[in-house]
């Protein structure tokens, strides 16, 4: 339910994340807001509920399933990459040791980041546009630039679903 006259903190963080957005080139929304902020909190239990960077697709799916969240949902929110970054450790195993990944590309993240760098160095999930809320995240997974396993995955087919071949040829504004 909706409080109304109520601003949480789960309505601030809606806000700014709709304003990051918008700030970096992506589409606007309206943040309907009244939402009511949990009593308690937990650092595992959310974690818990995100995939994992390994995950395979039949994993996302039922990940993103478990949340109430349908395929389409899935690859829409993951959108959120293009402007996001990882830790070397939850992309090196894809890069160094995966055959589902764009050789020129994997070659590149090697050089600036080879296997020595240490885990906590972070390196752009969309290369060619770092700060700006656009497409190429979803351009990259189709010619297999994806940073992440999970990413990657995303690039399969999807059925009954717009999938990422779809998403990257459009730009929301």
């Amino acid at each position: 339910k909706a409080c109304s006259g109520v601003v949480s903190c789960a309505d601030i963080l809606a806000i700014a994340a709709r304003d990051s957005v918008v700030e970096l080139g992506g589409p606007s929304w309206t943040v309907q807001l009244g939402r009511r902020d949990s009593r308690s909190a937990s650092l595992s239990g959310a974690n818990n509920q995100i995939p994992a960077p390994t995950s395979s697709l039949s994993s996302l799916i039922t990940s993103f399933g478990n949340q109430g969240l349908s395929t389409k949902d899935m690859v829409a929110l993951s959108g959120a990459h293009t402007i996001g970054q990882a830790w070397c450790t939850t992309f090196r195993t894809h890069v160094y040791s995966e055959t589902n990944i764009n050789t020129a590309f994997a070659t590149s993240v090697k050089t600036k980041r080879p296997s020595t760098c240490g885990d906590n160095n972070l390196w752009p999930l969309d290369v060619q546009t770092p700060i700006a809320f656009d497409n190429n995240y979803y351009k990259d997974l189709k010619s297999q630039r994806g940073l992440l396993h999970s990413d990657q995955e995303l690039s399969k087919p999807l059925t009954g679903t717009r999938g990422v071949g779809k998403t990257a040829g459009s730009q929301i504004k």
